[in-house]
């Protein structure tokens, strides 16, 4: 209730000030992608019509980023979605929302994936089935993550999200945390396989500035295996473990996800023993995705069964008193359904 009543008096001073609702996202207006293949874009979101993904900068060297460049294409971005001009990638996207946004420049969030390469060779990953998994082009983040914070583009609210490819695997990977946290950032989400322990990833939870995402998919060493194409389980396990060691109580900083996969994990069995294994395990909060290629086949519809696993996870989610977040994918099915009346009464 407070933040409704907040959310009301935030919308009546902007009205006061003469602002004006208009339709975008948080990447729109203040994201920044430092992506593999010397590429900046401005969001990662592809399930959707528009595919997204948009490129700021394509010829980054990966030494000195050219802020100046870079804020005037999202003011170019800005001004369109401010006369109503939606770029065609964001088309379709669940992202975009009407809302007062600001008109500042600066960044709140950011997402380090400039490297492609992995431990894992899961079946879903799109680097995977394009072959591209690559050391090359990799450069050191940590002096451009200093160029926008002493251009006040970043600061201690920035929420940072690290992917990769792997990103544990990576020499300055510790060095980059620990340097975020010398500079005050205090909301870091990390995705990783689980296979390498981090010491970073263990501080920023204890410190309950970071979270963790680890993607098993399963719940036996078989099954995992076939997915992930590495045998590993039981050190994921083992590393899951030690997280939820570091972890404070009453926290829920360690998140394991399961991604359902056409053929491999997308029935009741699969998803239940790997529910089971969390609770044995003390994870508190689960998230559910779909595999990228298998979505791109709902083009005409969703299986009604994909729509079951889903709501069969919130169901146990709920009975175990767990959280359970809806990643991208699930949610874009999930939303789909509850909006039809048909299936309304799915929902309650």
């Amino acid at each position: 209730m407070q933040g409704r009543i907040g959310r009301i008096f935030s919308d009546l001073f902007s009205k006061l000030k003469g602002k004006k609702k208009f339709v975008s996202c948080h990447w729109l207006e203040h994201g920044i992608i430092f992506d593999h293949a010397n590429i900046i874009r401005m969001c990662c979101e592809q399930s959707h019509e528009g595919k997204g993904r948009y490129i700021l900068d394509d010829k980054f060297n990966g030494i000195w980023l050219d802020i100046d460049k870079i804020k005037s294409e999202k003011e170019i971005l800005k001004l369109k979605v401010r006369n109503g001009q939606i770029p065609s990638c964001c088309k379709g996207c669940q992202f975009l929302k009407n809302d007062y946004w600001d008109d500042k420049n600066y960044f709140s969030h950011v997402l380090l994936t400039h490297w492609s390469n992995c431990n894992t060779r899961c079946v879903y990953c799109p680097a995977v089935r394009d072959n591209s998994l690559s050391d090359e082009n990799i450069y050191n983040i940590i002096p451009i993550i200093n160029q926008l914070y002493d251009a006040k583009m970043i600061n201690e609210d920035t929420y940072f999200s690290i992917a990769g490819g792997e990103a544990t695997i990576y020499p300055e990977f510790d060095k980059l945390i620990y340097h975020l946290m010398t500079l005050g950032i205090h909301k870091i989400n990390f995705n990783t396989s689980g296979i390498k322990h981090s010491h970073s990833i263990e501080q920023a939870i204890k410190d309950n500035i970071g979270e963790v995402v680890i993607s098993i998919d399963s719940a036996t060493a078989y099954l995992y295996t076939k997915i992930k194409g590495t045998n590993t389980f039981q050190v994921v396990v083992n590393n899951i473990k030690r997280y939820l060691e570091a972890q404070q109580i009453g926290e829920k900083r360690v998140i394991v996800k399961f991604i359902l996969i056409k053929g491999y994990n997308d029935n009741n069995k699969e998803l239940l023993d790997w529910f089971m294994l969390c609770l044995k395990l003390g994870v508190k909060k689960l998230a559910i995705d779909i595999d990228i290629a298998w979505f791109n086949e709902f083009e005409h519809g969703y299986p009604n069964y994909v729509l079951d696993l889903i709501l069969f996870a919130k169901h146990m989610a709920k009975i175990n008193n767990l959280d359970l977040d809806l990643y991208d994918r699930a949610s874009m099915v999930y939303n789909s359904y509850k909006a039809n009346k048909k299936y309304r009464k799915l929902f309650g």
